[in-house]
């Protein structure tokens, strides 16, 4: 290793350019007086006795007093333990950059467990102030009161907001009580004790089981992946809001009507089954994109698992789903969130007329 490189490898340690300069002429003399070092290394005269002062603190030399201060290397075991501790260091360190560099997007791919309990409803309030599209929340009573300001500031953008509501273990706060105008877009109540879940845009998930049997089996997830979310969006669909009664509702008859389920909007549709045209836009993105894009047109067709629109089987939850509409540019084929065979993924559907 040539002196260069020795000097800035010492500088890694910790030594300035200065000490690092007055240590390999210490090393290369063996013992000498300040000004010889000081010629040696190049050191200016005016700063060689605090460098070497700082050197013999740091335990590299040591300096003694002979007519003029002189210097001498301490014995380098301690500095060669540094040195290789240092290079352990450096290696460790690479081997984890690498790592981080290959790892998945932490933005797109997380999954965290969370103690204490308490700070999921935090978590859950900062996801329901970035929605864009759609809010969907089990909740008790109870901690309905305490997103209440979040889901009202998400409903006046225009968010979607389905609201399961479920019973408050206190007994303190009844549903007849509480005000959903301007909150929700829809409410359904469940009869049973559920697992805190709030679900936004299909990507973002905050979820507690019910109330543990002890303290210490508390815990909460976040999740932040759009493939394991969608688990999360079936349990909410099938399990806590398409068999229950709903005891509050925002639309009514009037046009536009507004949907973020493509299957909710085909059953908007099928009601007009023997209208001449219904007309819908679509707000999405071309399948593989990411580039937002609009499309208004007549349904052609739809395709949609069968049973009782207003009582859906399970299939239909997982079945493909589908609208074919006519816009001036051309048929397109419209899935819904995540759509594995149309060519438009839609986001929000709205009907925007009826003739």
């Amino acid at each position: 290793m040539d002196t260069e490189t020795l000097r800035e490898t010492l500088e890694g340690t910790g030594l300035t350019q200065y000490e690092a300069d007055a240590y390999i002429a210490v090393l290369e003399l063996g013992s000498a007086p300040a000004t010889e070092i000081s010629d040696t290394c190049g050191v200016p005269q005016a700063r060689i006795y605090d460098v070497l002062r700082n050197l013999q603190r740091k335990g590299f030399v040591e300096t003694y007093q002979q007519g003029s201060l002189h210097a001498r290397a301490h014995e380098p075991n301690r500095i060669l333990d540094d040195l290789t501790s240092y290079a352990e260091t450096v290696t460790e360190a690479a081997a984890e950059i690498r790592e981080r560099w290959e790892r998945p997007t932490i933005e797109n791919h997380r999954v965290s467990v969370l103690k204490p309990l308490s700070s999921i409803l935090d978590r859950a309030r900062e996801s329901i102030e970035r929605a864009e599209d759609e809010v969907k929340l089990a909740v008790t009573p109870e901690e309905f009161e305490a997103l209440e300001e979040a889901l009202a500031t998400a409903y006046e953008r225009d968010v979607t907001v389905k609201l399961a509501l479920t019973p408050d273990t206190s007994g303190e706060r009844a549903v007849e009580d509480l005000d959903f105008d301007g909150v929700a877009t829809e409410v359904r109540y469940r009869d049973l004790p559920t697992p805190l879940l709030v679900l936004v845009d299909r990507m973002h998930v905050c979820f507690a089981p019910e109330k543990p049997l002890h303290p210490t089996h508390e815990y909460s997830l976040l999740v932040n992946d759009y493939s394991f979310s969608r688990l999360f969006d079936w349990y909410f669909a099938t399990a806590l809001w398409w068999y229950w009664t709903p005891v509050y509702s925002a639309r009514d008859e009037t046009l536009p009507r507004t949907y973020t389920s493509i299957r909710e909007c085909i059953r908007d549709i099928d009601r007009f089954s023997d209208a001449n045209e219904v007309v819908v836009t679509v707000l999405g993105k071309e399948r593989g994109s990411e580039t937002d894009l609009e499309l208004t047109g007549r349904v052609v067709d739809v395709e949609y698992a069968g049973g009782d629109m207003s009582e859906p089987l399970l299939a239909t939850f997982v079945e493909r789903a589908t609208i074919w509409l006519e816009t001036d540019d051309g048929t397109y084929e419209v899935g819904g969130w995540g759509a594995l065979f149309e060519e438009i993924e839609g986001r929000r559907f709205v009907v925007e007329a009826i003739d």
